[in-house]
């Protein structure tokens, strides 16, 4: 098996650009750059940023597994490989925001749980300013939750941990949502139906679809990120 330096090597040679170039994309120094493909280091805490900056992905550029190449259609949540250690009192770099994290409140993956969204404690989580940039999401609209159950798999395993996108409400059909379903959070596919129906759909084909009046469901925004642990 390749070595983590050998891929990445690999993967900037593919792209065509030069170690300047990846170092003012993804917002670190040249030399750091230089530091990961002489083999000097072998994490950074923009590895997430590097593989999007690449068009690889993280699994195969951290642990050699599955292809390089990402497709059109291809996420690259996952947040994989060790990073810098740092706690609540570790300055922000250039390109991170704080998001709020309701680490206490449930959204349901599978049957539902009864909790207040706003049931907030205090917790953040730190994202990178660029990427939500990239994708339209304002930072005071974003909050992050924990989903339990297993209806989102193997898209989002139980204990994952999603974005959540407050200013996009408006269903798009065969988006993610998180959804108040009378009193039950819950995060669900979305689909619009004639008569102001909506379908609400699970990966796991365990689960059956539900067709609901949108009348019953409040949308709390729309899934955009998640994290999980792969063990």
């Amino acid at each position: 098996m390749t070595t983590f330096t050998e891929r990445l090597n690999s993967a900037l040679k593919q792209s065509g650009m030069s170690q300047h170039q990846l170092a003012e994309k993804v917002k670190i120094s040249q030399p750091a750059i230089q530091k990961l493909l002489s083999g000097k280091s072998n994490t950074s805490r923009k590895i997430v940023e590097i593989a999007n900056a690449l068009n690889v992905d993280l699994l195969w550029l951290t642990k050699g597994i599955g292809k390089a190449k990402l497709t059109k259609n291809s996420a690259n949540a996952t947040m994989l490989g060790a990073i810098d250690e740092w706690d609540s009192k570790t300055p922000l770099d250039e390109d991170e925001v704080e998001v709020p994290f309701y680490k206490d409140v449930r959204l349901s993956a599978g049957n539902g749980f009864a909790d207040d969204i706003e049931d907030y404690n205090g917790y953040k989580l730190r994202l990178s300013r660029s990427t939500m940039r990239k994708y339209g999401i304002d930072k005071d609209c974003a909050v992050c939750l924990t989903v339990y159950g297993d209806s989102m798999e193997p898209v989002f395993r139980d204990g994952s941990t999603v974005g959540i996108n407050q200013a996009d409400t408006n269903i798009r059909d065969g988006k993610i949502y998180a959804i108040n379903h009378d009193g039950l959070l819950r995060i669900k596919i979305l689909e619009r139906l004639p008569g102001n129906q909506v379908k609400i759909r699970s990966y796991n084909s365990d689960y059956d679809d539900e067709t609901i009046s949108l009348d019953d469901i409040t949308i709390l925004g729309r899934v955009w990120w998640q994290s999980s642990i792969l063990d």
